[in-house]
C-alpha cells in the first residue's frame, strides 16, 4: 500500500547502497588488496550492526522490522566505509610496508599499525564524533521516523567506531604481518635471481 514515491525513494536507497559496496571493493583493489581488505571492512561493519540491534533494544529505541528494512540502505550510506579505508591507506602508505629496516628486518606489524593510528586516528575519531553529534540533532527533533533513524544511526556509528579501532585494526595487523613475511621470503629469491643473471650475462 506504499506510494510510488516511497517505493522510488527506497529503491534509490538500495541502489546507492550497492554503489557504496562497489566503491569499497574498488578502493580496496586500488590499495593492492583484491579480497581481504574489503572482506575485513565488510565483516567489521556487519558485526557492528549485529551489536547495534540489541544495544538499541536496551536503550529503548524502537526497531520496527519493516521500517528497518526500508532504512537499511540509508543506514549503510550514513555509516559508510570511508574511515576504515582512510586507516588502510595510512597503513599501506607506511614506508616499512615495502622495505626493510636498516638491520634488514621488517618493522613489527603492531608498530606499523600504531604509527598509522598516530597519523590518522585522531582525524577518524573527530569525524565519528562530528557525525554522531549531527545525528543527535535529528534525535532531538520531533519529526516522525527521523528521530528513530538518527538514534539507530548514532548507535551504529558508535559501534562502528569501536569495531574500527579493535577488530578491524587486528585484521590490518594480520595483513601487514602476512605481507611482511611475503616480502622477506621473496628477498633472498630476488637476490639469487639477480646473482644468477649477473653471472651468466656475457661481458
Amino acid at each position: 500500500k506504499a506510494d510510488s514515491l516511497d517505493i522510488l525513494v527506497v529503491l534509490t536507497g538500495y541502489i546507492l547502497m550497492h554503489v557504496t559496496f562497489a566503491r569499497l571493493f574498488l578502493s580496496s583493489r586500488a590499495l593492492g588488496s583484491n579480497v581481504w581488505l574489503s572482506t575485513g571492512i565488510f565483516s567489521s561493519a556487519i558485526i557492528s550492526f549485529l551489536f547495534t540491534l540489541p544495544l538499541c533494544r536496551s536503550l529503548d529505541i524502537p526497531l520496527d522490522p519493516i521500517a528497518l528494512t526500508e532504512a537499511l540502505p540509508f543506514l549503510v550510506c550514513t555509516v559508510g566505509f570511508d574511515k576504515p579505508l582512510r586507516l588502510a591507506r595510512a597503513v599501506m602508505a607506511h614506508p616499512h610496508m615495502i622495505k626493510t629496516q636498516e638491520d634488514g628486518r621488517m618493522k613489527p606489524a603492531g608498530d606499523v599499525i600504531l604509527e598509522a593510528l598516530d597519523r590518522v586516528g585522531n582525524v577518524i575519531l573527530r569525524d565519528y564524533a562530528l557525525e554522531i553529534a549531527v545525528l543527535f540533532v535529528g534525535v532531538n527533533s520531533r519529526v516522525g521516523g527521523l528521530k528513530e533513524f538518527c538514534a539507530v544511526a548514532a548507535v551504529a556509528l558508535a559501534m562502528d567506531c569501536l569495531m574500527t579501532f579493535t577488530l578491524y585494526t587486528a585484521v590490518l595487523t594480520i595483513m601487514v604481518e602476512v605481507r611482511a613475511r611475503a616480502l622477506l621470503d621473496s628477498g633472498p629469491l630476488h637476490a639469487r635471481l639477480h646473482e644468477s643473471v649477473t653471472c651468466h650475462t656475457p661481458l
